[in-house]
């Protein structure tokens, strides 16, 4: 068991889409193929499209090799490009909006009655991710790891260390993790003021640093327990804090009149602030999970509430049932639930007869949301491989439009 690594910040936020629909990219896939050498070898490709918004595109490839004392060393390698537009922030209006790209060059419009989005969003991103299992005895192992991850505007590195102990006649395993990541945030043309207005981009943009850092520690506790014969269940407590910069640099605000419509100023036909978030966040978690063998299949369901004094609060509920057919074949399909309370400092939009808020973010990732995942994974042998197709709807919705996305989500995995 391995304390999983989140970022928190925009660009990061589709893949916190991808992550909480898929599950893992390189997860298990069946039988992986063994080399001479002793290496494991699993390649995936994952292939993500949302309804008029963002589409990604992320080959991976995952490395395994067990040597003669048990321990195991795993390297990760990833890539994914993401293209298409991106929500901005902003409410929509019954006028055309006009804004100014991140970069403070050039500008770009939204219709009337249209989600504000840039639709010259592109990213991409390269990953390394490194893992080594070490047995201490018969009954102790640890689990270190490590990843670095960089694209044109954030660098993230992290380490961790998990201690586990097998107890009971080895029919209990206890768990304790520790994580540390580093972020570097370096968007385009610098980081703007929080609570200032945009301007237009003949104007000068009030501006601070060119780059901030934030800095995350995570600690996991976990029992892993078998029930009986055909009856495994987990749980996990989760505690993290990071401080730093957690502010979305691309994310803005409208400031409307108080009769909803555009307020015209610095040179654009609406008043736009950029957000501002608390420079800490302290989350906790609790996880349970289930699997069992049924008549010759395999079923499990999960569950995981969240809270943190952003107070965000959600619970999601996840669950797969693999039919083991005849001939080295299976169908697994999967449902997942998940729902979210906003923030104390969402707000849609602001009205220009209040007081600015010290913190408010109108991005609807931290507002109130309801998710669902539809879909099944078929695995198959193939000359000797293992290989995996997964199919998945992705619908989530929110108070307002612009939390409402459809995506469609293609996974194939190949063992070689």
């Amino acid at each position: 068991m391995k304390i999983k690594q989140k970022k928190m910040t925009k660009p990061k936020s589709i893949r916190q889409v991808l992550t909480a629909a898929t599950g893992c990219l390189l997860g298990a896939s069946g039988a992986q193929a063994e080399t001479e050498s002793g290496w494991k070898t699993d390649a995936a490709l994952l292939i993500y499209n949302e309804t008029d918004r963002v589409s990604a595109f992320e080959p991976a490839i995952s490395l395994k090799k067990t040597y003669d004392d048990e321990s195991i060393l795993g390297i990760k390698l990833v890539y994914d490009a993401l293209t298409g537009a991106s929500h901005n922030g902003a409410a929509e209006s019954d006028q055309v909006q006009t804004f100014t790209r991140p970069s403070g060059k050039g500008s770009y419009e939204t219709a009337s009655g249209e989600v504000p989005l840039d639709d010259t969003f592109r990213d991409s991103r390269a990953s390394l991710s490194l893992s080594y299992e070490q047995p201490l005895d018969r009954m102790n192992k640890i689990i270190y790891g490590g990843n670095v991850s960089a694209e044109h505007d954030f660098t993230s590195m992290s380490g961790s260390a998990t201690y586990l102990h097998d107890m009971n006649q080895r029919n209990t395993t206890l768990s304790a993790g520790f994580s540390f990541e580093y972020d570097s945030i370096t968007p385009e043309g610098g980081l703007p003021v929080a609570l200032t207005e945009m301007q237009a981009s003949t104007q000068t943009q009030v501006r601070g640093e060119d780059s901030d850092t934030r800095t995350m520690t995570e600690l996991l506790f976990g029992v892993t327990q078998i029930i009986d014969r055909h009856t495994l269940a987990q749980f996990n407590y989760g505690f993290s804090t990071s401080s730093g910069y957690h502010t979305d640099p691309y994310k803005i605000v409208s400031v409307l009149n108080s009769d909803g419509t555009l307020n015209a100023a610095n040179g654009l036909n609406g008043t736009y602030i950029y957000e501002n978030r608390p420079d800490s966040r302290t989350k906790h978690s609790l996880y349970a999970k289930v699997k069992r063998f049924i008549g010759g299949d395999v079923g499990d369901i999960s569950y995981r509430y969240m809270w943190d004094d952003w107070d965000v609060a959600s619970h999601t509920i996840d669950t797969h049932y693999r039919f083991n057919m005849d001939n080295n074949w299976y169908i697994e399909p999967h449902v997942r639930y998940y729902q979210q309370q906003a923030a104390e400092f969402y707000r849609y939009s602001l009205s220009n007869a209040e007081a600015i808020p010290e913190f408010v973010s109108a991005d609807y990732r931290l507002g109130d949301l309801t998710a669902t995942t539809f879909g099944a994974k078929v695995g198959f042998m193939l000359n000797g491989h293992a290989n995996s197709v997964r199919l998945e709807l992705y619908q989530q919705s929110g108070d307002e439009s612009p939390s409402d996305v459809d995506a469609v989500i293609f996974q194939y995995n190949y063992s070689f």
